[in-house]
This record gives structure tokens, sequence and C-alpha cells, in this order.
């Protein structure tokens, strides 16, 4: 019987010479084979060759992706939909084909730890198996904020966003993950352009994590919030001498606190606004005091940026030096009359 390898070659061959039909009636055969053997990224592959050896083949075409979505639903146990049943009833059929298929694997050893506070991440974890720890870090001391365990998902706070991990994840046993990279949804995202907003409906996008935080009494917006809109811009700033290294930015203040602030503004370069977090930036922002216009310049560090439609971000700053409480009494009577 032929090796694939071998089956491969004869298709080459069979292009080269121009025999469409006969080319076309092997690459059916290759995805069934393929399909029925759980090797999805083979199958795929030799369904997309389909399009390109003959785009009009569309019986053909059409007939190869019901064996494909077939077998993958097939593949699907029903213990496992059972443990991800919110992802089977909120996804479509081949939504959540393309999800779970997507996915690879991973063993996690006792005490390894999967994420870590203030760093990032770029993975969506679904715990299979096991249990594991949260733990938040403050003032060099260690709280354990929450156990969790098998069909709980990890890292919806930083995977959805451009944000640093809150917390840290710990496997308290041996633990079973299965992982999403961000790189891979957006491959998935070509041809199912609803599916992350779908999957941020079912895992959320970190309010978890803080309502967590609150309940032990940590929440990191100890300082209170006044709602402030008005123009802002900011500028990258050098690690060593403080000048800037872009030039500025505009933006929309949303609020400002004591310790910190936040503020919209637009870009069309994801991964350009994703190096924003751990940088520090200058802010400059007009506000109107007892008839006055005065010039506000701060600067602080980048905290988090959370992405919105339409190319939006909001940034999240940690001021380098707070607000006197006279200062914020003076923000606060601008705000009122605003």
């Amino acid at each position: 019987m032929p090796t694939l390898l071998e089956h491969e070659t004869r298709l080459k061959d069979l292009i080269e010479a121009g025999q469409t039909e006969q080319a076309v009636k092997l690459l059916c055969q290759l995805v069934a084979f393929c399909a029925r053997n759980q090797d999805f990224e083979r199958a795929d592959a030799f369904r997309d060759q389909l399009y390109e050896v003959d785009s009009m083949a569309l019986t053909a075409i059409v007939k190869m992706n019901e064996i494909i979505e077939s077998e993958k639903s097939k593949a699907l146990t029903p213990d496992r939909r059972r443990l991800w049943s919110r992802f089977f009833e909120t996804l479509p059929g081949e939504e959540a084909n393309a999800f779970f298929f997507a996915l690879k694997e991973r063993g996690v050893p006792i005490d390894t730890m999967i994420l870590r506070q203030g760093e990032r991440n770029d993975k969506l974890y679904l715990v299979e198996k096991g249990q594991l720890k949260v733990v938040h870090e403050r003032e060099d001391k260690q709280q354990l904020i929450q156990t969790i365990g098998s069909g709980d998902v990890i890292g919806e706070d930083t995977f959805f966003s451009i944000n640093v991990c809150t917390a840290s994840v710990t496997a308290l046993t041996e633990v079973k993950l299965s992982f999403l990279e961000r790189e891979r949804l957006d491959g998935i995202t070509i041809q199912h352009p609803r599916i992350e907003q779908r999957l941020q409906k079912i895992c959320g996008t970190g309010r978890r994590i803080y309502d967590w935080l609150r309940q032990k009494g940590l929440d990191r917006r100890a300082c209170k919030r006044i709602n402030l809109s008005t123009p802002i811009w900011f500028q990258v700033l050098s690690s060593g001498k403080g000048t800037s290294v872009s030039r500025p930015v505009a933006g929309e203040l949303w609020d400002i606190s004591k310790s910190g602030l936040s503020f919209y503004f637009q870009s069309k370069n994801r991964e350009a606004v994703s190096r924003l977090v751990g940088r520090s930036i200058g802010v400059r922002f007009k506000l109107t005091v007892d008839g006055k216009l005065k010039d506000v310049a701060l600067t602080g560090i980048v905290q988090g940026v959370q992405d919105h439609p339409l190319d939006e971000y909001s940034v999240h700053l940690m001021l380098r030096k707070q607000f006197s409480d006279d200062a914020i009494r003076t923000i606060q009577r601008v705000a009122d009359r605003s």
C-alpha cells in the first residue's frame, strides 16, 4: 500500500502534468484518509489545495469540508464536551471544532508556575485535570486568592488584552492543560471573524481576578477615581534620561486618581501598542482652575493596555509621583464643574 509521502509525490506529478481531474480525485482521498485518522492539520491542508488545483470543483470541496467537520466532531469525546459545555453551547459547530483542534497540550508537574505576576502572557489555558493556586504578591507577601481546577480557564485577563498578569498561578498537583496561542487565534479569526468575541463572552476578560482580589481586600484601585474627560497627549520616554523617544500622540483622558490615571487613544498598530506595557511615558493635559488654564505634566509607568473595538485602546498609568490631597480636591472640583 503506498505511503502518504508516495501519494504526495504522485499528486505533484499529476498537477505538473495538468491531469486536474485525477489530482482532484487523489486530493479527496487524502483529505478523507487524514481526517479519519485525526490528522486534521494535513486534512485541512489537502482541502485547501483543492481550491488551488480546481476552484470550480465545488461539489468535491463541499463534501471534503463535511467529512473534516464530521470527523472533528466525532473526535471530541462526550466527557470533553461535558467538561467544556459552555464552549460548545456558545460556539457554532465549525468554530468549536476550529477552537478545540487549535489547542495544544501541556503536562505540568507539582509546584510549577504557569503564570507569573507582573509578566506578559499570550496563551489561554483550559484546565483539563488537576488543581492550581492563584497567589497575589504585595510588599513581599504572598496571599492565596483562589484554588482552581478541572473545567476552569486561566490567563484570560492577559490573553484578550495587553496587560501583565495580576497574579501568579502555580500547580498544586500534577496538571494537564490545553492552551491556545494568541498567534493561532489570529489565524482562526481570518476564517471565523466573530470567534474572539464569542470566546471573550465565554471566558470573560479578567473581571473574575479583580473580584477575587476585592474579596481578599486587595483591590488594586485603592484610590478613588475621578471621571474627567479632556484631551491628553503622551510620549514614550527613554528608560535612563527620561527624554522623549517618540512624537506626541493624542488621546482622551478618562479618569484620574491620587496615584494613577487612564486614557484612550486610537492606533492600527497592535504590536506597537503592546510594547507600551512597562514603559515610562510622559503625559500632558490642560485644566481650567479658578478661571485660568493650567498645563499639567506627569510621568508614570504603563501598568496595562486594554483593547476595544474600532482600533481603540485604554492605557492605565501608575504615576511616579502621587498627587497631594489638595491637588486631588482641586481636580475633583474641576470634574464637578465639567
